[in-house]
């Protein structure tokens, strides 16, 4: 799956220098740092200094997902937090989807509060009822492919390829198969991000900063209602709107909504 996947170097971490407020943006499970760059974009022309962390075994580290475990999600992330919050004036942690868990984790713990919390579609809980057998099944089913009943015509599929693997052509029946047959994820990962969930529901009561929650009202991953559940549990200002799931994506419609809101949150404290 990696030799297909990853290959960009868009894929990698980066830093985009803007000024003394840092952000530190987290992606989702199966993402990479390039599915928040143009959001940390907007973030350093408004003068955030904006860093994307790539966890493990994610990117073209891909291969290695079947061997990582939710804790060292966190300690990647936890990291690239402290080199980022090192001498800023204002600090905001963003989390995509796991993301979003692993930064609320973060928020909670000793001499890592952020001055501002950003959960974009957070995960915490899975649409899907049937991985309340995880833990066990991890054992019985080792991996599945994720891709073995995809419609490849589908625009949103097609464009979430184009960001993961650029140069296949999804026209040719030889790649679509590959895919389909080749292409698998670790049941043991799943599992582990069950678990970052679980971890994550129990630290959003003891979160106590400032914190804004955007969610799509169309998202079918991280469905609507756990995501008010968990802004409840939280104390956290909840903005609602339509849209999907990949509320990060430019090319959706919700993306001036999300972009604009960021934005204004991640600068309101900016030194003048």
């Amino acid at each position: 799956m990696n030799q297909v996947f990853y290959a960009d170097p868009e894929h990698q971490p980066f830093a985009f220098p803007g000024g003394s407020s840092r952000a530190l943006l987290i992606h989702g499970f199966l993402g990479s740092p390039r599915e928040l760059r143009p959001l940390a974009r907007e973030l350093a022309d408004a003068g955030v200094t904006a860093r994307g962390v790539l966890l493990p075994g994610f990117g073209e580290d891909i291969s290695q997902l079947k061997h990582v475990r939710a804790d060292d999600w966190l300690g990647a992330a936890r990291r690239a937090w402290v080199e980022t919050r090192r001498d800023a004036e204002h600090t905001t942690l963003i989390g995509f989807s796991m993301g979003g868990a692993v930064a609320l984790c973060l928020a909670t713990e000793a001499g890592l509060a952020p001055d501002r919390l950003i959960l974009l579609a957070p995960h915490w809980k899975f649409a899907d009822r049937r991985t309340v057998v995880l833990p066990i099944a991890k054992y019985l089913i080792r991996e599945f492919k994720p891709f073995g009943r995809v419609d490849f015509d589908n625009p949103d599929i097609r464009r979430m390829f184009a960001d993961m693997a650029p140069g296949a052509d999804l026209d040719d029946p030889e790649v679509r198969h590959q895919l389909r047959d080749s292409a698998t994820i670790p049941t043991h990962a799943l599992d582990e991000l069950r678990r970052i969930g679980v971890s994550a529901a129990k630290a959003a009561p003891r979160v106590s900063v400032p914190t804004t929650i955007l969610q799509g009202l169309q998202d079918t991953t991280s469905l609507p209602a756990y995501t008010r559940a968990l802004a409840a549990r939280m104390g956290a200002d909840l903005l609602e709107f339509p849209g999907d799931h990949l509320i990060v994506d430019p090319g959706k419609p919700s993306w001036a909504t999300v972009r604009d809101a960021i934005v204004r949150l991640a600068t309101a404290a900016n030194p003048v």
